[in-house]
């Protein structure tokens, strides 16, 4: 019978056959005068979508049977119905979510989709219930599993700074992934090694994640205060990146995608530290090269410097002497130190502005509106960013 249903995974339906039929059931199926002689049904019902997304329930002979539940809290539902990672080796905590009673049934949705690969144990216990002594009720558990897929492993698409040659100071790098990667605890996945100096660098990072929503791009910050001067951790541990010296950023092969496969082999991205940056970006240095009127040709923007590759996306707009956005689609080059604009209509002739937001920082923090490291001993100089946008004007002509 097992054999058969697993056949059954190369078929259309296959998700809700063979996750109703095995992963789901807590026993054998069961003939309609079995069930009536049972008081209650243990099963893990998957999302005909994503097996990732389920639910445990409880099926009742007696919706009566549920009265002892009615207005019971978390910990009372835990005590009855649990559900954790089927693992032996040591005594983990239920994992959270959302109790029901709904009629004849309890049911409990997990807080978080489940991982692939994992095995999981829902845990039925009816002795919190008062039952009667007629009422034979013995625990039930049941496992899940989600099987790997039939695709290709998650890969590292892209890294930004994308240049090899980085300032001593430099802050954050934008790691962009095929697939959503697993999240919590992704720091013992990376390391930076000193190729120089043959040694691993102790403590570069900071254990903050920041994905974009659809967790495919991880923001991967250096510890700030390892980078800034004087400051306690950079006097303590000394500066992450020395000038000079070569590097290599190490992904493990380990970390899996949310589909359970893992990348299977190791990500590297080589470079070495340049002096360190101090200067803030200047938008007036800017060199702009204007498209003829009546083209979708790029407004042309070569800014002297790499800058964030995020806030490059995010941070330029082009506008009309009115006020208006162009929409239209950005593209980088030659290391993200020219910014170039393609409108999605054809330019038309008169004045228009690029729009910068004042937070658009270069590689190491510095921003238009303010230096990333201030010296607080030193007098405060006023920043050439008054307000929250500056702006270039320019001439599109006939």
């Amino acid at each position: 019978m097992r054999k058969r249903l697993i056949e059954l995974i190369q078929k259309p339906l296959w998700q809700t056959v063979l996750l109703s039929l095995i992963c789901c059931s807590a026993e054998p199926l069961l003939s309609g005068a079995e069930i009536q002689d049972k008081p209650f049904r243990l099963t893990i019902e998957a999302d005909s979508k994503d097996p990732r997304l389920c639910r445990v329930v409880v099926q009742a002979k007696s919706a009566k049977l549920w009265e002892a539940l009615k207005g019971a809290s978390d910990e009372q539902f835990q005590r009855v119905l649990s559900l954790k990672l089927q693992q032996t080796e040591q005594s983990l905590p239920a994992i959270l979510g959302r109790y029901q009673v709904k009629k004849d049934r309890l049911e409990f949705k997990p807080a978080f989709p489940l991982v692939r690969d994992t095995g999981y144990r829902a845990v039925f216990d009816p002795r919190s219930l008062g039952l009667s002594a007629d009422i034979k009720a013995t625990s039930l558990d049941a496992t899940y599993s989600i099987p790997l897929p039939d695709t290709k492993p998650p890969r590292v698409l892209a890294i930004y700074p994308s240049g090899r040659k980085l300032p001593a100071n430099h802050l954050k790098f934008y790691i962009q992934f095929s697939e959503p990667m697993q999240q919590g605890d992704i720091f013992r996945y990376f390391s930076l090694f000193n190729k120089t100096q043959n040694r691993l660098v102790p403590r570069p990072f900071r254990h903050t994640e920041l994905w974009s929503p659809d967790g495919k791009q991880l923001t991967l910050w250096f510890h700030p205060g390892r980078q800034k001067v004087g400051v306690n951790l950079n006097v303590e541990l000394g500066a992450i990146l020395n000038r000079g010296d070569e590097y290599e950023l190490q992904i493990s092969q380990k970390w899996a995608g949310l589909s359970g496969l893992a990348l299977g082999v190791p990500f590297k991205k080589e470079f070495s530290a340049i002096a360190m940056d101090e200067r803030q970006p200047e938008i007036e240095k800017w060199i702009l090269s204007t498209p003829q009127a009546g083209t979708r040709k790029p407004l042309i923007c070569q800014l002297g410097a790499p800058l964030d590759y995020a806030l490059l996306h995010s941070q330029l707009t082009v506008q009309t002497e009115a006020g208006e956005k162009l929409s239209g689609k950005i593209r980088l080059n030659q290391h993200e130190s020219i910014w170039r604009f393609i409108p999605d209509e054809a330019w038309q002739p008169g004045r228009y502005r690029l729009v910068v937001g004042t937070v658009l920082e270069d590689l190491a923090g510095n921003s238009i509106a303010r230096p990333f490291a201030i010296d607080l001993t030193k007098e405060k100089t006023s920043s050439s960013a008054k307000g929250v946008f500056v702006s270039r004007e320019f001439l599109i002509s006939k």
